[in-house]
C-alpha cells in the first residue's frame, strides 16, 4: 500500500535522536530543509515494513516491532553515508515520536488499568483549548474535553480557598542535571522562536525529556515532549495548530523548570508521577451525567465520562489512547472499561452503575483494576436527583469554582470543577457563536441555579468535522428564544463564554428526541436535527440568526496587546523584541496610557533582557545563556494570563455578586 510520508510509523525518540546525534555538523544544517522536501515521497507499506523512496538510488526502510519502530537498527537507508546520512534523519524526523510506556497503536488496554496506564494517558480528559500534558499533569486539548480533568479548588461561601503544597524532599545531583539540560533546550526554542527551532531544536527537547523521565522528573518532561510534538506539527502545517497552544504549552514547561530550579525542596506535583495513584474509594452508586470527545495536543484522543454519586459529587471515566479525532468520534461507542458492564459511554450518561471496590485518584477519575466490580443500574435524568441539584447552585458560586479550578494545571483539577451547569435562553447566533442569556433556572433546582439576564456567547468546544459540536450549536442557535439546560466549561480567555459539552430542555419534555438519547444530547457524539427541537420554535435563517445581547465577549484590548507580545516572542523569538518600535509609540508605553503599568513594567523588562547581550573583547557574545530572557517572558505570560483570566471572570457576574 502507498500513502504519503504522513503514514509513517510511530518512532521511538532515542531513535531519532540518535540519529540527529550522528550526523556530522554540515548535515544537522540541511536536515529541516530535507524533512521539508521528503515530506512529500510516497511511503510504500507492507507487513509491518515501511520503504521510503527518495530517489531511484536510494530507499529508507523503517521495520516496526509491534507498530512502533523500537531500535536503530529498525531504520536503516541504502545510501553510502548510512546510518549517519541525512535520508535516514529526516524520514524519522517525519514520524510521528513514540514515547516508552504509551500504547500501542492499536494495542488492547491493559488488564489492570489502575497500574498500567500512565499518567500522560490517564489524564487526558476535558478541556478546551488548553491544553498541555504533562506526566503528574493532564493534557486539557483543545476539545473541552481534553484530559482527565481535576482540580482542587474549594469553595465555601463563594471563596475559594487554595490548596497549600507541602514541600518535598531536594532534587539528587542527577535530577537537576536533568532539570538543567531541560531548562537549556527550553530556552534555546523560546530563544529562536516556532520559526528557528528546527528538528536540530526538537530532537534536543527529546533527549532532555527521555533524560529527565529516566530521573523520575516526569512533569517536564512530558511538558517537553509536548513542545516538541507542537513543535512538528507546526513544521508540517498540521492544520490543527495554534500559536496560543504552543505558548500554553512552553509556558508551562518553562514555568515548572523554573520552580525546580529556585525552590530548595519542591513539591511531588511539580516532579509528577510515572503512575497515577488509586485510593480505595468503597461502593458507589452513580448515575450518568454526560460525555465528551477527548482531542489532546499530546496525541492522545477519546473520551472523558462524567457520572455522578448519590451525594451530587462528579466523578469521571476515561477512554484514551494515542489517535487522532477519527478515533474520538468513535470512543463514544467503545465499551466503559469498569466491572463488568457492557455500557458503552454514551449509554453510561443515561444509565447507571453500582460499583463496589471503586479505586479512584485524587481527581476523581475512576480506575479500572482487577479488584473493581461494577453492574449496569438505572440512571436517572437531569430534573431528578441528584443531576438537579448541580443546577441547584448559585451562579456566583460556580463560576468562583471554576474559574479557580481553570487556573491550576489540568492535572491537580478535581473532576467536574471547571464545569459550569447552567439554565439559558437563546437569543440567536452571529453565525459562528450562539448569544444566550441566563433565566432562573428550573423547578427541579428551585431557581436557585443563576440570576437572570447574565449574557453569555456559546462557542464549539471542538471544531473538528468528525465530532458534532459546531453542527449542533449551529441548529440551536437558530432556535432564538429556546431555552435548555447545559453543562459547559467556561474560556478563561474570553469574558462571558463557555463552551457547552451537553444540553437537554428545561422541562424534560417538548423535545422530539430519540427515546435511547435519555432527554439530553451530549454534542460531541450526538446529531441534532430540526425535528428534535419543538415546533413552538421555529427556525430562523441560517446566518446572523436572531437578536445579538449588547454585551462585550470580546477580551480587553490591553489585554490583547499584551498577549500578543507573549505570543510573538514564541513565534519569532528573542529578535523580535530587538526592532524598535517605529513612528509610533511603543506598547509599553500604550499600556501605562491605559493605566496598566504592572503590564508595561513587564514588557519593558521583557525587550531589555533580549536587548541585553554581554561580549567579550572581540565582540563575541559572552555571559548569556537566555535565562534571564526566558525568565522575564514567563513572568510576562503569567502575568497576561492571570489578568486575562480575572477579567473573564468579572465580567460573568453582575456587580456586587463577586
Amino acid at each position: 500500500m502507498t500513502t504519503a510520508s504522513g503514514g509513517l510509523p510511530p518512532v521511538a525518540e532515542a531513535v531519532l535522536v540518535a540519529a540527529v546525534d550522528a550526523l556530522p555538523a554540515r548535515l544537522r544544517k540541511k536536515v529541516d530543509e530535507a524533512v521539508t522536501r521528503f515530506a512529500a515521497l510516497p511511503v510504500t507499506e507492507a507487513d509491518g515494513t515501511f520503504v521510503v523512496a527518495v530517489d531511484d538510488s536510494t530507499a529508507v526502510t523503517l521495520v516496526t516491532d509491534g507498530g512502533v519502530v523500537r531500535s536503530a537498527e529498525g531504520a536503516t537507508c541504502s545510501c553510502l553515508l548510512a546510518p549517519n546520512c541525512l535520508h535516514r534523519a529526516a524520514v524519522l524526523a517525519l514520524a510521528p515520536a513514540h514515547v516508552e510506556g504509551d500504547p500501542a497503536p492499536a494495542g488492547e488496554a491493559a488488564p489492570d488499568a489502575d497500574a498500567a496506564q500512565p499518567v500522560a494517558a490517564q489524564a487526558v480528559a476535558g478541556q478546551a483549548d488548553a491544553e498541555q500534558p504533562v506526566a503528574g499533569q493532564t493534557v486539557s486539548g483543545r476539545a473541552d474535553a481534553e484530559q482527565a480533568v481535576a482540580g482542587q479548588a474549594v469553595a465555601a461561601q463563594a471563596v475559594v480557598v487554595p490548596e497549600v503544597e507541602e514541600p518535598g524532599e531536594a532534587l539528587t545531583v542527577q535530577q537537576r542535571a536533568a532539570v538543567e539540560h531541560l531548562w537549556r533546550a527550553a530556552v534555546d526554542v523560546l530563544a529562536a522562536g516556532l520559526t528557528g527551532s528546527g528538528t536540530v531544536a526538537r530532537t534536543a527537547l527529546l533527549r532532555a525529556a527521555h533524560e529527565g523521565q529516566a530521573c523520575k522528573v516526569y512533569r517536564p518532561a512530558a511538558a517537553a515532549r509536548v513542545v516538541a510534538t507542537m513543535l512538528q506539527a507546526a513544521r508540517t502545517g498540521d492544520p490543527d495548530f495554534r500559536l496560543g497552544d504552543l505558548t500554553a504549552a512552553l509556558q508551562e514547561l518553562i514555568g515548572v523548570l523554573q520552580r525546580l530550579r529556585s525552590e530548595g525542596a519542591p513539591s511531588e506535583g511539580l516532579l509528577g508521577a510515572a503512575r497515577r495513584a488509586y485510593d480505595l474509594q468503597g461502593s458507589l452508586r452513580l448515575h450518568g451525567l454526560c460525555t465528551t470527545a477527548v482531542l489532546a495536543d499530546s496525541g492522545y484522543a477519546g473520551v472523558v465520562t462524567y457520572v455522578v454519586d448519590r451525594d451530587g459529587g462528579l466523578w469521571m471515566i476515561a477512554d484514551l489512547m494515542p489517535g487522532d479525532a477519527k478515533r474520538a468520534a468513535k470512543a463514544g461507542n467503545a465499551t466503559v472499561a469498569l466491572g463488568e458492564t457492557a455500557l458503552s459511554h454514551r449509554a453510561l450518561t443515561r444509565a447507571g452503575l453500582v460499583v463496589s471496590g471503586a479505586t479512584a485518584s485524587a481527581t476523581r477519575q475512576l480506575g479500572a483494576g482487577r479488584s473493581v466490580r461494577a453492574v449496569t443500574a438505572t440512571g436517572c435524568g437531569w430534573h431528578e436527583e441528584p443531576l438537579a441539584g448541580l443546577w441547584a447552585v448559585p451562579l456566583a458560586e460556580q463560576v468562583h469554582r471554576a474559574f479557580a479550578a481553570l487556573g491550576q494545571p489540568v492535572t491537580d483539577r478535581r473532576a467536574g470543577d471547571d464545569l459550569v451547569f447552567l439554565t439559558v435562553r437563546v437569543e440567536g447566533t452571529d453565525g459562528d457563536a450562539v448569544h444566550a442569556t441566563t433565566t432562573g433556572g428550573t423547578a427541579a433546582s428551585g431557581g436557585a441555579a443563576a440570576s437572570d439576564g447574565t449574557a453569555l456567547t456559546l462557542r464549539v468546544a471542538d471544531d473538528s468535522p468528525a465530532l458534532g459540536y459546531r453542527d449542533n450549536l449551529r441548529l440551536l442557535g437558530r432556535a432564538a428564544g429556546l431555552e435548555l439546560l447545559v453543562v459547559a466549561r467556561p474560556d478563561p480567555s474570553r469574558p462571558g463564554t463557555v463552551l457547552p459539552l451537553a444540553v437537554a430542555p428545561v422541562d424534560g419534555t417538548g423535545w422530539n428526541l430519540p427515546a435511547g438519547q435519555g432527554g439530553h444530547v451530549d454534542l460531541a457524539f450526538d446529531r441534532l436535527h430540526s425535528s428534535h427541537l419543538p415546533q413552538s420554535h421555529p427556525l430562523l435563517p441560517e446566518a446572523g440568526a436572531g437578536r445579538t445581547p449588547a454585551a462585550n465577549t470580546n477580551s480587553d484590548p490591553v489585554l490583547r496587546l499584551l498577549a500578543a507580545q507573549v505570543e510573538r516572542t514564541v513565534s519569532g523569538g528573542r529578535t523580535v523584541h530587538t526592532f524598535a518600535a517605529g513612528r509610533g509609540p511603543s506598547d509599553a508605553t500604550r499600556l501605562r496610557r491605559a493605566r496598566f503599568d504592572a503590564g508595561a513594567a513587564l514588557l519593558d523588562r521583557l525587550t531589555e533582557a533580549a536587548c541585553t547581550r554581554p561580549r567579550d573583547a572581540f565582540g563575541r557574545l559572552s555571559g548569556d545563556d537566555g535565562s534571564a530572557f526566558a525568565q522575564a517572558w514567563l513572568a510576562t505570560a503569567v502575568y497576561t494570563d492571570a489578568a486575562t483570566r480575572a477579567v473573564a471572570e468579572a465580567t460573568w457576574l453582575p456587580a456586587g455578586t463577586g
